[in-house]
């Protein structure tokens, strides 16, 4: 049985998109790993800032694919921005997709990774496999800026739109064609998604402790220390409470196989494969 993380975190975007939690995320994910799941240093792949670009990250997500047999545990994390945007067929806007946003994301299709994207790479990984991906972005089209409560210093994890995208957006809205294709994990694949929030809510780039980390990772490692043996579904319920009686809005949740969900973080070798 291999194990394998891809840990990929942005803070470097350009101003005023810039964040400064999603490095602290990788840390304190790796930390977590090593002591608690027995991961190596050579087990995890970490994608920082400028290197995070599209390119990279889908040819690092493609080869974390390839490499998993039956039996093998695996984490994607990413911590970064997520946005919406249109989709496109034969000129007429006909839908709204959610994105994750590379450090080079600049709102055209090269420079942003779809569910379509993500779909097509995890289709190939094999029965057997448990994959757990973490995505602490918001993806959101909510042109409000996020409002926290007194007390929490925080940023939304989301990029806004420029204006001509947002008037796409807003025809599709108008005209009862959009449609949002969440990042979502089709329960056929090998993997579950734990998500920061709901597909129309913002995730908290949040000052927590005297230190910036990503409200949802924050509160989702501190369930994980309290509770290990917790299912996800059950775990990501506590996470919700926490970030609830926290003062934080955004309510995290999990999609994709069953059989991951349903049992606690990384417990496949309790299980029959």
């Amino acid at each position: 049985m291999a194990k394998r993380a891809l840990l990929v975190g942005i803070n470097a975007y350009p101003k005023p998109n810039d964040l400064n939690g999603c490095l602290n995320d990788l840390d304190n994910m790796a930390a977590y790993l090593k002591t608690k799941h027995g991961f190596a240093d050579a087990d995890i792949q970490q994608i920082r800032d400028k290197q995070a670009t599209t390119a990279n990250i889908v040819k690092a997500l493609e080869g974390l694919a390839a490499s998993l047999k039956s039996g093998d545990q695996a984490v994607f994390h990413y911590s970064g921005h997520g946005a919406q945007m249109p989709t496109k067929t034969k000129g007429e806007v006909d839908g709204l997709d959610e994105v994750i946003c590379p450090v080079d994301f600049d709102w055209s299709d090269e420079h942003a990774i779809r569910d379509d994207d993500f779909n097509r790479i995890f289709s190939g990984i094999p029965a057997g496999v448990e994959l757990v991906w973490v995505s602490d972005s918001c993806h959101s089209g909510n042109l409000e800026r996020a409002e926290w409560p007194r007390g929490i210093v925080a940023k939304a994890r989301r990029i806004l739109p420029p204006k001509a995208i947002q008037a796409e957006i807003n025809e599709a809205r108008k005209a009862g064609k959009a449609k949002v294709r969440a990042l979502t994990a089709p329960s056929k694949l090998n993997v579950a998604l734990i998500s920061g929030c709901r597909s129309a809510q913002t995730s908290a780039d949040a000052e927590i402790d005297s230190r910036f980390n990503g409200a949802a990772t924050y509160y989702l490692l501190k369930a994980l220390r309290q509770d290990p043996g917790a299912p996800l579904d059950d775990l990501v319920k506590a996470v919700d409470k926490a970030l609830a009686s926290a003062g934080y809005s955004q309510q995290p949740g999990t999609f994709g196989s069953h059989a991951i969900r349903g049992r606690a973080f990384l417990a496949l070798e309790a299980v029959p494969v």
